[in-house]
């Protein structure tokens, strides 16, 4: 693949958490919009294959619950589909599951500002570009990870300030539950149609052309089913096998 902002804009999405990591690491090293939608589609299809597949061969290989949500939760990009697959084999594995994805979305802010930093430093002064200054860096960095790392931050102490049943009904049910969730949905829904009138189709066939940027999902896609199964099983059952026990 000759363009290396698609490149890395697509691993970062299989790495980390999908939608969020891809347009995160897109606007790190100045991704162009096509080259970001096709990481957003790609992954999102292949995301709602797995979030059906893997759950039916968890329950067919009689898998621990506690693996198979760790698994689900290191493998499916989105964490919404991450819950959803969790919740279709068991409460276990649905708290694995979203524990594990909800500790791999804080490196959403470390991949951004590593690839920043890489980029500007790196891979832009070798294209024959004059290096750029220090604040390029800050200027890459995408700012709603500031945002996403507040509201965790303000979130986790406001619900150990009120206790788990008062936090769990105020925060859990009222907040994230409740009112907020409508305005989730509908500025879901305008990011997404915001990117397709920006988005030229022309130049993504383009990018599909030889399906070079599908081939790299699948093979990345593969390794990170093998080594987070291979990692799941070490942690919970070799090295931790204590606190398996009383999950």
């Amino acid at each position: 693949m000759q363009s290396k902002t698609l490149n890395i804009t697509l691993a970062a999405d299989m790495l980390v958490c999908g939608v969020s990591a891809a347009i995160a690491t897109a606007a790190a090293c100045r991704a162009k919009k096509e080259e970001l939608t096709l990481a957003i589609g790609i992954s999102l299809v292949f995301t709602s294959v797995m979030m059906i597949v893997i759950p039916n061969i968890i329950n067919a290989t009689g898998m621990d619950h506690v693996l198979g949500g760790a698994w689900i939760g290191g493998t499916i990009d989105a964490t919404g589909a991450v819950a959803a697959a969790g919740a279709f084999l068991s409460d276990k594995a649905l708290y694995v599951a979203a524990t594990v994805k909800l500790i791999q979305n804080i490196l959403i802010g470390v991949i951004a500002f590593a690839v920043a930093l890489y980029w500007v430093t790196w891979v832009e002064p070798q294209q024959g570009g004059a290096k750029p200054s220090t604040i390029e860096i800050w200027h890459r960095f995408p700012k709603f990870v500031l945002g996403f790392i507040t509201a965790s931050i303000v979130m986790s102490l406001l619900y150990e300030h009120l206790g788990s049943d008062q936090g769990r009904i105020m925060i859990n049910d009222g907040l994230i539950g409740g009112w907020t969730k409508t305005f989730r949905g509908w500025f879901f829904c305008l990011a997404f149609v915001s990117i397709g009138l920006a988005t030229d189709f022309r130049q993504l066939a383009g990018y599909l052309k030889g399906g070079k940027p599908i081939i790299l999902y699948l093979c990345g896609q593969t390794l990170n089913l093998v080594l987070t199964l291979a990692m799941a099983y070490l942690m919970f059952f070799i090295i931790f096998p204590d606190i398996t026990a009383n999950i």
